[in-house]
C-alpha cells in the first residue's frame, strides 16, 4: 500500500504543482461568472444556464486531469523511469494502481475547486442559498473522476502518447453517450462505462434531491468498473516488455 501512495503522491503532485491548472480553474469562474449576465438573452434562463456551465467546464476540466496521466505513462515508459520503478520492490500492478489512486486525486481537488467556485458566484448573483441538488450534481461530475482515469491508464499503458490521449477521449465522449446505446444491446454489451450515470442535468435542481442511495450506488458502480479496468490493464501490462 505504500508502494501505491508514493506513486500516487508523485502523480498528483505534480499536477498540483503547475501554475497552468490554478489559471484555467480561474478562467472556468469568469465563464461561469459571464453566464449571470444573460438574462435577456435567455429570457430569464440565465440561472440554469450558470448551473450547465459550471457542470459542463467542471466535466471537461475532469476530463483534461484524466488525460495527463496518458502523456505520463507513455513518457516514463520510453525514457525508462518505470523500469527504474519496476526494477525495485514496487509491482507493475501496484504502478498502475499508484498511477489511478494519484489522477484520481487531483482531479477530486482540481474539480472541488471549480465546484465551490462556482457556487460562491451563484450565491452572489443571485443572493440564493445553494441547493442540494446543485452539490449533488458537482459530486457526481467529480464521482466520473473514477472510471475515467481507470480508462486512461488503460490506454496509456498500451499506446504511446501520440494515440493513447486520443483514444481515452474518444472512450470518454462515447461512453457518455452509451445510455442511448443502452437499448442495443449488439452495439453495447456494458464493456463501456455509461457515464451518464454522473450525468446530472440543472433543470433537476429545481426538483426533489436525488436519493443518497443512487449515490453511492454510482460511486460503487464506478469504483468496481475501475477495479476491474485496472485488472484487466494489469495482465496486459504484465506481458509487455518495458526497457
Amino acid at each position: 500500500m505504500s508502494e501505491i501512495m508514493a506513486i500516487a503522491s508523485g502523480t498528483w503532485k505534480n499536477i498540483l504543482r503547475m501554475k497552468v491548472v490554478y489559471f484555467l480553474v480561474f478562467c472556468v469562474w469568469v465563464l461561469v461568472g459571464i453566464a449571470s449576465m444573460y438574462e435577456v438573452l435567455t429570457i430569464g434562463y440565465h440561472k440554469p444556464l450558470m448551473i450547465d456551465v459550471s457542470l459542463v467546464l467542471n466535466a471537461i476540466a475532469a476530463a483534461l486531469v484524466v488525460l495527463s496521466v496518458t502523456f505520463e505513462i507513455p513518457r516514463e515508459l520510453r525514457q525508462g523511469v518505470a523500469a527504474t520503478l519496476l526494477t525495485k520492490s514496487l509491482g507493475r500492478t501496484q504502478y498502475l494502481a499508484g498511477k489511478m489512486v494519484g489522477i484520481c486525486v487531483a482531479g477530486f481537488v482540481l474539480c472541488a475547486l471549480i465546484a465551490a467556485g462556482s457556487f460562491l458566484i451563484y450565491s452572489q448573483s443571485f443572493s440564493e442559498r445553494i441547493a442540494g441538488t446543485m452539490l449533488q450534481a458537482q459530486v457526481l461530475v467529480i464521482l466520473s473522476i473514477i472510471p475515467m482515469s481507470a480508462i486512461a491508464v488503460f490506454f496509456a499503458t498500451l499506446f504511446p502518447e501520440v494515440v493513447a490521449p486520443v483514444l481515452t477521449i474518444l472512450v470518454i465522449w462515447f461512453a457518455y453517450s452509451t445510455g442511448v446505446l443502452s437499448d442495443i444491446p449488439v452495439l453495447y454489451g456494458g464493456i463501456l462505462p455509461n457515464l451518464d450515470f454522473f450525468n446530472f442535468k440543472s433543470h433537476a435542481v429545481y426538483l426533489d434531491p436525488i436519493p443518497g442511495s443512487y449515490i453511492l450506488l454510482v460511486t460503487a458502480w464506478g469504483i468496481a468498473y475501475a477495479i476491474f479496468l485496472l485488472m484487466f490493464t494489469s495482465f496486459f501490462f504484465k506481458a509487455k516488455d518495458i526497457k
